[in-house]
């Protein structure tokens, strides 16, 4: 046979059919005694193709391109996170104190005590709490940065910097705080002491604070201390723009002229060398103060040629009755003074 077979008759519906169950074309071909391409000419001719036939196996899902949450719920996730952070993170900057006396008050300014470093000069550092606590005169103690020495970048572990383990230096650091804590008006964290939360987002100092009840303002605080009848604002601050090798006071009067002309007393930590300024602003006695250190004896400082670094807490004395300050950079020289008032 040399055509394809005509529809209808019982040799067209045989091969139809062979096409549809998919028997091979060739052999098709051959049994109807035609060649292969006027065979597949014909089947075109004719429509007749080769039936899909379901696929039995497995087959993974039709990507769909994923569909993404609107910006209005993106923004209220994160709202809600950073509420949620906040208990964590966020701390008051600005407060009153109010201290009922009819009799002048000495407030403390001590930092940068770096428990656990090398070279700390812990003989006085117990002479100086004990005196704190004992002191027979109405005497507040603000705890700057810097408390323990925190020493855990990984550039820096190996090296003596640490003299005991960090969970020793905030044993001490905690136990001081507690043997303070009934004098103590306001706590700070510092940047040695912040570098934990840096590292893995947890703020420590503030989780002590809060465990022992104190007034945690981690790295700046303006404390209006209203002291009887006058009003006497505290600026303090750990680190600070504006330092000045040759002027030492110079960063605390700049951070009052520039962001906080109201602060009658300004306190400046970190850099481990003392002094204090007395002198007037706007019409105003004030007072600049940078605190010292106990850590005299320290690498970092006479590695980068730091030098001068001593131990000082100065004092400020402030009065109830008139517009009074007088400030000591040694705080038992503020102690001797309002004793013999």
């Amino acid at each position: 046979m040399k055509k394809f077979p005509e529809p209808g008759t019982p040799l067209y519906d045989r091969v139809v059919s062979q096409v549809e169950t998919g028997v091979d074309y060739r052999a098709i071909a051959d049994s109807l005694d035609m060649k292969f391409k006027g065979f597949k000419d014909a089947l075109r001719g004719y429509g007749i193709t080769r039936k899909q036939h379901e696929y039995g196996g497995y087959l993974p899902p039709a990507y769909e391109f994923d569909k993404s949450a609107t910006l209005e719920e993106h923004l209220e996730t994160m709202q809600r996170m950073d509420n949620l952070i906040a208990f964590h993170q966020r701390v008051p900057s600005e407060i009153t104190i109010r201290v009922d006396t009819d009799r002048p008050i000495i407030r403390v300014a001590t930092s940068d005590w770096h428990l656990g470093a090398f070279g700390v000069d812990y003989v006085t550092f117990k002479q100086d709490i004990d005196t704190f606590v004992n002191s027979g005169v109405d005497l507040k103690v603000n705890v700057g940065g810097d408390g323990y020495h925190n020493v855990i970048q990984a550039s820096k572990v190996g090296s003596s910097h640490n003299q005991t383990a960090v969970s020793v230096q905030k044993g001490a650091y905690v136990l001081t705080l507690e043997k303070l804590s009934p004098i103590i008006d306001t706590i700070r964290t510092g940047n040695h002491n912040y570098w934990t939360a840096l590292l893995d987002g947890e703020d420590w100092d503030r989780e002590i604070a809060r465990r022992i009840k104190l007034l945690y303002m981690k790295h700046y605080a303006l404390v209006h201390y209203h002291v009887g009848n006058y009003v006497y604002p505290w600026l303090m601050l750990h680190k600070s723009k504006f330092n000045s090798s040759f002027n030492i006071t110079h960063s605390a009067k700049q951070n009052q002229r520039l962001y906080f002309p109201e602060a009658r007393v300004v306190v400046t930590e970190h850099t481990h060398v003392a002094a204090i300024e007395q002198y007037q602003y706007d019409g105003s006695e004030c007072v600049a103060i940078r605190t010292g250190t106990y850590d005299v004896y320290d690498d970092y400082a006479q590695q980068n040629g730091f030098f001068g670094a001593h131990v000082c807490n100065p004092a400020v004395v402030m009065f109830p009755d008139r517009d009074k300050l007088v400030g000591f950079k040694d705080y038992r020289d503020a102690i001797t003074y309002v004793k013999g008032l």
